[in-house]
């Protein structure tokens, strides 16, 4: 499997992304550093790795103004996505209550870091599914736990107040919910 910073590597030529910083070129400033201490703590701190990701995926998608540029950017990350095993796609792994077929492998490697690999038979599940394994993908257990529903709240794709918003809303939280319950299983 590719991780995402080979993907973005092989893809960065004709894909100009945020989501993705150069290595090392963050620098915290001096201003950012005092505003994180005075910000109040109202549940626990995500794993540094999985906030960072969370940070970018969601200044990725908020830098993107019109609904359409952001399902696009969805259907980019859907062709990054692995392909997955056609032995995989057995009911076992079905992401319940999503309207499109999704599925999620979750499993724990020797280091006790979760690994994920999804697939959906929608473009734009697959784009939501890349998100979150890019994400969550070699995260400790504890750390997919603690990534909140509502974390995912400025990762708006919706198209307005529709049927089809409400349900890409749903895949994000079901998909979430499916990858932290294979983790509390795991633990």
């Amino acid at each position: 499997m590719l991780s995402p910073t080979t993907l973005f590597t092989l893809s960065s030529s004709s894909f100009n992304s945020p989501l993705f910083p150069k290595p090392n070129t963050f620098t915290p400033s001096k201003s950012n550093a005092i505003n994180a201490i005075n910000a109040p703590c109202t549940k626990p701190k995500l794993g540094s790795n999985v906030a960072h990701k969370l940070s970018n995926l969601a200044a990725e998608f908020t830098s993107l103004s019109q609904p359409i540029d952001r399902v696009k950017r969805l259907l980019h990350y859907a062709s990054l996505l692995p392909p997955f095993l056609d032995a995989d796609r057995v009911p076992a792994n079905r992401v319940g209550g999503c309207a499109t077929q999704v599925w999620v492998v979750a499993e724990m490697d020797e280091r006790r870091r979760m690994r994920f690999r999804a697939d959906s038979d929608s473009e734009i599940s697959k784009g939501f599914c890349w998100c979150l394994v890019w994400m969550l993908d070699g995260a400790k257990p504890e750390d997919v736990l603690m990534v909140d529903r509502d974390d995912l709240a400025d990762i708006n794709v919706g198209l307005g107040m529709s049927l089809k918003a409400h349900s890409r809303t749903n895949t994000w939280h079901n998909v979430l919910f499916t990858m932290q319950t294979a983790a509390k299983d795991l633990l």
